[in-house]
């Protein structure tokens, strides 16, 4: 039941185009050994910060009917990924419409491993939606009492799951080497096309299960 709970907390994790796209530019640009592995293991180390936090500050799972003000901060927060989802389904490439290169994914040709490490912490800490998943699996691994042994596999299960995504482009590359650069440069334009549409449709989907557990509470 555990993993059960984990599967979707760590699919919203891994469900996030900029993370996977920014890797896939690192294996594109000179360093594109060191700086996508970088990557990664900053991407990991706050995941694992993250669960390990919420494991050891011993607070049970959060899946409980919600009290009246965690409600209405699920209505808050629900509107305003609504908002973010419009901003993002507006800003999507229109049908024939070339897409424009964002500013940041400039600056990825030009990042150090230090600077790629920073950035795969940054990404979980400013995304709201993959902070509250890591803090919410650390939760639900307490909260289900496992064995030693039983909680490092499912902190293992759901670090894994959740940076599955980043970690199929940096295997690609590995395996196949020169090769693997059509492909590379194919997922590239497919998430540079239609990122801002995932986007929009993962905040719209959050939002809308927010909303229900806010307003279930409330009414």
């Amino acid at each position: 039941s555990t993993f059960t709970e984990l599967l979707p907390l760590a699919a919203v994790i891994a469900i996030s185009p900029v993370p996977v796209l920014a890797v896939i530019m690192m294996l594109l640009t000179e360093r594109e050994r060191t700086n996508p592995l970088a990557f990664l293991a900053g991407w990991v180390c706050i995941l694992t910060v993250l669960v390990a936090a919420a494991l050891l500050s011993g607070v049970d799972s959060v899946s409980t009917t919600p009290s009246r003000t965690v409600a209405i901060v699920f209505v808050v927060v629900a509107v305003v990924l609504l908002a973010l989802a419009i901003h993002e389904w507006r800003l999507r490439p229109k049908h024939g419409e070339p897409h424009k290169i964002e500013p940041w994914m400039k600056f990825l040709h030009t990042v150090t491993p230090l600077r790629a490490f920073a950035l795969g912490v940054g990404l979980v800490i400013i995304a709201v939606k993959d902070l509250l998943s890591a803090l919410q699996a650390g939760a639900v691994i307490h909260g289900d009492s496992l064995a030693l042994g039983q909680t490092i596999a499912a902190a293992v299960f759901f670090i894994g799951f959740s940076s599955v995504l980043i970690i199929a482009p940096i295997a690609v590359a590995a395996v196949f080497g020169e090769r693997s650069v059509p492909t590379l440069h194919r997922w590239r334009e497919w998430l540079e096309r239609h990122g801002r549409l995932v986007l929009a449709c993962l905040f719209g989907l959050i939002a809308l299960l927010l909303l229900l557990q806010g307003l279930s509470v409330l009414l």
